[in-house]
């Protein structure tokens, strides 16, 4: 930022922070001779109150769990209140590792924070904003309660017509959220679900918009800490639930009351700043934190809140589109494959398959094979007419329901093309659960064989060549569909190879689906931690107890390298809180229906 002198006396350094209406500064007060934090706030009619409020609030307030206002100055474009500067990192910052807190660390913020709301009560002030980016941990482990923007007199108009919310949505209390009379009972909510955040990892109300978040609020209480975090003892399930108490007279008489029972559960002699120190230095070990290194970070996150955004409105929309894509490049994959159909035919009919399946899903699955029927036919009769009845089995058993999904399998021979067939088990148990996953990689896999046996292109050096081009040979203009079926079984019964690797998918796609079924990342990680595990296992050691070749170790991880490269890439941008969130209301909805 270009240095210039404010008010004659303070030497602008950089600017830190801005939202709303206001925009921070860091800047050198000549006069004192230190370092302070301007909040510059535009003079007009609407942002006098509030700022003087401000003002008012924080001058009434002396105390180390707050920041102190040193003065207020005004010019004739702004308003000035210059604070102290204090260098620290945001419990939002903290809790956006995704980990939770433990508990001697949580209740060691917690404790000052009420702290700091008891000197802010003594004096009748409610600060009504208590959240995560308004508490500040300091490197000698201390805690600031910051930003009393909004917080009022207690008994004194709001400055908001009445019905009016004002807060962050997802720490307000049910009488914020409804517009109602608030008193000190508002900030012991708001601390309360601020504590269950720092306890589990997760804000108990957090829902997909904010009209759900505000009937969670209202209606809805959240699961005991203990349930999510097993190392949170059950005696203060109940002290927090005191504070998430719907009606304001149920939850703690004074904040006051609310520190002396959180400190009991504290299983640490140590002070708060001794406990807080450690966590300081944990975060600060990362040179780019306290600069803003979560920048990237918060950028990823929102991009995931896109991916699930955009996921859940536009569902349909995005199968259909997957689907109709698959189709129509498996279509395209076997028109240049089988050179049946002239070359400009082969070109529109992919389109027109995309077409049809966008429009309707189960008339592009059947299409589909109506198409591909003939360009066998010119090969093997016998081989046209087990596909279609093949064909039609699969689309009534398993393509009613989900076209788009049961087009799947059908990928992987043009996976294999480009060395990542190994990933499609691994992806299926991914995103499936582990019986889909293990039918539909057993049938990715079949698929890949059937088609190296009739190509003669081996895409795993496990299969024999030879072996396929004879068989090949001999369906060449077969007309008899039981001798080609027949055939093609006995071709599996003497290459127990075949048969193996099938099994070795299966099982694959059902270890992964079933290690990670809570969809969590560490589950994730450790389910495709186990399903590389296994294909190891399965290619390298297993084919020579059947007497047949393997690949070495350095071929499989080879094979595996870019696979690993692409499931990293696809973890990172699984929006998993989000999931969370909605299995979580998944769950509650089905409690309440079981009760009603």
């Amino acid at each position: 930022m270009v240095e210039e002198l404010l008010l004659e006396r303070f030497q602008i350094l950089e600017e830190i922070g801005s939202g709303g209406f206001a925009k921070v500064y860091k800047a050198f007060d000549s006069r004192m001779e230190r370092i302070v934090a301007i909040k510059a706030i535009p003079v007009n009619v609407q942002n006098a109150p509030r700022t003087m409020r401000e003002a008012q609030m924080a001058a009434l307030l002396n105390h180390p769990n707050i920041v102190t206002l040193y003065e207020f100055d005004e010019d004739e474009n702004n308003y000035y209140l210059v604070m102290e500067y204090i260098s620290g990192v945001t419990l939002s910052k903290i809790l956006k590792r995704g980990a939770p807190l433990t508990l001697d660390q949580s209740i060691a913020i917690a404790s000052q924070i009420c702290l700091a709301l008891e000197c802010a009560h003594s004096n009748n002030i409610i600060h009504r904003d208590i959240k995560p980016e308004n508490i500040m941990l300091l490197q000698d482990g201390r805690v600031k309660v910051m930003d009393f923007g909004i917080a009022r007199l207690k008994g004194t108009s709001t400055l908001t017509s009445e019905g009016t919310m004002i807060g962050t949505i997802g720490y307000m209390s049910p009488e914020q959220a409804s517009g109602d009379y608030l008193d000190e009972a508002t900030d012991i909510f708001a601390l309360g679900v601020v504590f269950y955040q720092m306890l589990t990892g997760e804000n108990p109300f957090e829902a997909e918009t904010p009209a759900a978040t505000i009937f969670k609020i209202i209606n809805l209480d959240p699961p005991p800490p203990s349930e999510l975090s097993p190392s949170v003892p059950k005696k203060l399930d109940s002290a927090i639930a005191n504070a998430l108490a719907k009606d304001p007279d149920d939850r703690y008489r004074t904040i006051t009351g609310m520190r002396y029972k959180i400190e009991r559960c504290k299983q640490s002699s140590a002070s708060s700043e001794t406990i807080l120190k450690p966590l300081f230095s944990q975060i600060a070990s990362d040179a780019d934190y306290l600069e803003g290194g979560f920048e990237d970070e918060e950028k990823l996150e929102n991009l995931r809140t896109s991916i699930w955004a955009l996921w859940c409105n536009k569902r349909e929309t995005i199968s259909r589109i997957f689907g109709a894509s698959l189709m129509a490049l498996t279509s395209w994959f076997a028109f240049e494959r089988l050179a049946f159909y002239p070359s400009n035919l082969a070109l529109l009919l992919p389109f027109v398959v995309f077409l049809v399946a966008l429009l309707f899903p189960l008339g592009g699955l059947i299409l589909l094979p109506i198409l591909i029927v003939p360009t066998i036919f010119n090969f093997s009769p016998a081989l046209a007419i087990l596909f279609a009845i093949f064909s039609a089995v699969y689309i009534v058993v398993f393509g009613r329901r989900n076209p788009s999904a049961a087009i799947i399998p059908v990928v992987v021979p043009i996976m294999a093309k480009i060395n990542l067939v190994l990933l499609f088990p691994l992806l299926m148990g991914l995103f499936l659960t582990a019986p889909v996953a293990a039918v539909t990689s057993g049938i990715g896999c079949l698929g890949l064989e059937l088609y190296d046996l009739f190509s003669g292109h081996s895409v795993i050096r496990l299969f024999n060549t030879q072996n396929s081009l004879h068989l090949a040979e001999n369906l060449k203009g077969a007309g008899n569909p039981f001798t080609a079926f027949f055939d093609i079984f006995g071709t599996f019964i003497h290459q127990p190879i075949l048969l193996l690797q099938i099994i070795i998918w299966v099982l694959c796609g059902f270890i992964v689906g079933w290690l990670a079924r809570n969809r969590r990342f560490a589950g994730d990680v450790l389910g495709l931690s186990f399903g590389f595990f296994f294909l190891l296992i399965g290619y390298v050691w297993l084919p020579p107890l059947l007497n047949q070749l393997s690949l070495t170790l350095e071929e499989m991880l080879r094979a595996l390298s870019f696979s690993v490269i692409i499931l990293l890439l696809v973890l990172m941008f699984i929006p998993y809180k989000h999931i969370r969130i909605a299995q979580r209301d998944k769950a509650v909805l089905e409690e309440d229906e079981v009760e009603d």
